[in-house]
C-alpha cells in the first residue's frame, strides 16, 4: 500500500491542475497547504497553494477574496439553500433554536403574566409590573438601548415564571429568544470536545450572539467540583461578554453576598453592566419584592 502521506502533494497536484487554468498543461510547481486568514471571520484556515520552480512566491490557488474557513462556508452554503426554497434566515434560526435552546419547564409550558396571579396591594405585583415593563420597552425602544435583568431570590417565589412570561411574550412578537439553564449551556458547550461532536465550541458562541434575547436560568448552580468551579467561571464569562450590548436575562438562588461566590468575582462584576436587579426575598412564607 502506497504512504498516503508521501503521495497527498502528488494528489494536491493533481487536483490543482483541475482547478487552476495556469497549472492545466504545466508540471513545473510545487504545491503545499498553507494557513490564511478567512476574509469573513478571521479565523485561519488551511488553503492549497503552489509555487513555479523558477518563483519564490507562492500563490493560493483560489481567488484571495473567496478565501472562507469551513463554517463559513457552510453558512454561505445553508443561505442558498433557504433562499432557494424561500425560507428567511431568521425562520430557520427560530426553528433550530427552538430544538436547541428553548427548554421552558414542563411545568410552566402556559406560564404568563394573566396567570401570574398577586395581590395587587402586595410587593410581588411590583416584580410583575416591572417585568411587564420590560417587555414594552424592549418592544419599543432601539436595540443598543436594551437592557439585562438579575433576579435573584429563593427557590419558589416565581424567578422562572416571570423570566418565561418574558420569554413566551417576546417570542411570539417575532424576536429570537432562549431559554437555558446556564447548566445546560454550559453543557453543551463541554459536549463539543466529545470525539465526533457535529459542532464546535466556536458554533455554540455563535449561537449565543445571535439571539434577541437570552435567559440563563438558575445561574451558580452548575459547577460541583473545583475543577468545574473554575472551567464554568472561565466559559461563563466568555458568554456574558459575547453578550455584551444584546440583552440578557439570569435568574439565580443566589444573594448579593453569595452570589460572588458561586460564579466568580469577575463574572459577578461583568453583570453589572447595564443590568437591573429584581431582588426575591421570602421571609416566614411571605414573599417580599424589592426593586432597585
Amino acid at each position: 500500500m502506497k504512504n498516503v502521506t508521501t503521495d497527498f502533494p502528488a494528489l494536491m497536484k493533481h487536483c490543482l491542475k483541475h482547478f487552476v487554468t495556469e497549472l492545466k498543461d504545466r508540471d513545473d510547481f510545487d504545491v503545499r497547504a498553507s494557513e490564511r486568514k478567512c476574509v469573513i471571520c478571521s479565523k485561519m484556515t488551511t488553503v492549497p497553494e503552489y509555487r513555479f520552480y523558477e518563483k519564490k512566491e507562492w500563490t493560493p490557488a483560489i481567488n484571495e477574496q473567496s478565501i472562507n474557513c469551513k463554517s463559513c462556508t457552510d453558512q454561505k452554503e445553508l443561505a442558498k439553500v433557504l433562499k432557494a426554497n424561500h425560507i428567511s434566515t431568521k425562520e430557520y434560526l427560530s426553528k433550530r433554536f427552538e430544538k436547541q435552546y428553548w427548554e421552558i419547564p414542563d411545568d410552566l409550558k402556559h406560564a404568563g403574566f394573566k396567570n401570574f396571579l398577586v395581590d395587587s396591594n402586595s410587593n410581588v405585583f411590583e416584580a410583575k409590573r416591572t417585568s411587564i415593563e420590560y417587555v414594552k420597552k424592549f418592544t419599543e425602544i432601539e436595540p443598543e438601548r436594551r437592557y439585562n435583568l438579575l433576579i435573584m431570590g429563593n427557590p419558589g417565589t416565581g424567578k422562572t415564571h416571570l423570566v418565561t412570561a418574558i420569554a413566551r411574550t417576546l417570542r411570539k412578537k417575532g424576536f429570537l429568544v432562549g431559554f437555558i439553564t446556564t447548566g445546560k449551556l454550559l453543557g453543551k458547550i463541554q459536549s463539543t470536545f466529545n470525539k465526533g461532536s457535529s459542532y464546535t465550541k466556536e458554533d455554540i458562541y455563535k449561537d449565543i450572539k445571535r439571539f434577541d434575547l437570552l435567559i440563563l436560568d438558575d445561574l451558580g448552580s452548575e459547577a460541583k467540583s473545583k475543577d468545574e468551579f473554575d472551567w464554568s467561571k472561565k466559559e461563563l464569562f466568555e458568554i456574558v461578554n459575547l453578550r455584551i450590548r444584546k440583552p440578557t436575562i439570569y435568574t439565580t438562588n443566589y444573594n448579593e453576598k453569595h452570589l460572588p461566590t458561586a460564579i466568580g468575582e469577575r463574572v459577578y462584576s461583568r453583570l453589572y453592566n447595564n443590568t437591573k436587579f429584581i431582588k426575591l426575598v421570602t421571609d416566614d412564607y411571605r414573599k417580599k419584592f424589592l426593586i432597585k
